[in-house]
């Protein structure tokens, strides 16, 4: 029997035949089955395809740490860009409006360097311009756009309480000053006064051309319709009365004081009001002093 089954394993081989299959999957042989751990390997190794072994090779190379691809766009770190550093807002400065009466209790104080510019023989404002707004409609005077509201008010307040305010004159340019300080002199000489005494004369009534408080825009010659000649007569009637009490309220005072005149240079005008707010108007007012004194400038 043993020759039979020798002789057919023979004929087998002779025709290709394959060898007898071992049924038992690969993982469950081991070293007794007579094949190697390392044949196995090797084997498995080989079949797989090489598009994969390479893939397998680059997910072996890459770090885990560092992926490698970038971040998709839209992933929270990139959809939430780091905010801007933000500036608070800057609250915008308010000036009196044309027409409408303005709030006096502080809020037109800010900045207030602008209030208290000093204009006199010493201290020239050269071609200063403020930006200028109409007083009162229908008449050509204008005031600083800062100060012409509350020049509106004070007025309607007078008139309120039966005095009539009226103004004659506001903001001068220099070509103004030249012209009316020019003229000035000329009339003297026709007067018969040499030139220096004309000259002289004139610097005690009109301020010379840059040197005028009408060119800051914060003066105004106030009369009243009973009352327009600018001399010391004015002093009595209720108009200057009415305004030597209550400007300061409103933070005009009286520029040039009968008292004050060897400070000022400039002779007694009853008339002349100053705008320098609301604060330093009342403090000059109660101390009997002028701009000047009030600057440490006398």
């Amino acid at each position: 029997m043993k020759q039979v089954l020798a002789a057919l394993a023979a004929f087998c081989v002779l025709l290709g035949g394959c060898a007898p299959r071992n049924t038992s999957p690969v993982q469950e042989q081991g070293p007794e089955s007579g094949v190697s751990q390392e044949s196995l390997q090797g084997a498995a190794s080989e079949a797989v395809p090489e598009s994969s072994q390479e893939e397998k090779n680059q997910q072996e190379a890459v770090p885990e740490s560092q992926p490698e691809t970038a971040p998709q766009e839209g992933t929270a770190e990139e959809s939430q860009p780091e905010a801007p550093e933000q500036e608070g807002p800057q609250p915008p400065q308010e000036m009196p409006e044309a027409g409408k009466t303005p709030d006096t209790s502080g809020a037109a104080e800010q900045d207030g360097d602008w209030m208290l510019i000093l204009a006199n023989y010493d201290h020239p404002i050269g071609d200063y311009e403020p930006e200028l707004e109409v007083v009162v409609e229908g008449y050509p005077y204008q005031m600083d756009v800062r100060v012409a509201g509350i020049m509106r008010q004070m007025i309607a307040d007078a008139k309120a309480q039966g005095v009539e305010l009226l103004i004659c004159s506001a903001y001068r340019p220099y070509s103004s000053q030249e012209r009316n300080f020019n003229n000035s002199v000329q009339s003297y000489i026709a007067q018969g006064y040499s030139e220096q005494d004309a000259t002289a004369l004139t610097k005690r009534l009109i301020a010379e051309p840059g040197k005028s408080e009408h060119q800051t825009g914060l003066a105004a010659d106030i009369v009243t319709p009973s009352y327009q000649m600018l001399d010391s007569g004015y002093a009595q009637t209720e108009a200057a009365k009415w305004l030597l009490e209550h400007a300061p309220s409103y933070g005009f005072i009286l520029r040039y004081p009968a008292d004050k005149t060897k400070i000022t240079q400039i002779d007694f005008e009853p008339w002349h009001y100053r705008y320098v707010g609301v604060e330093a108007a009342k403090e000059i007012s109660e101390k009997g002093i002028c701009l000047e004194e009030y600057l440490g400038q006398a």
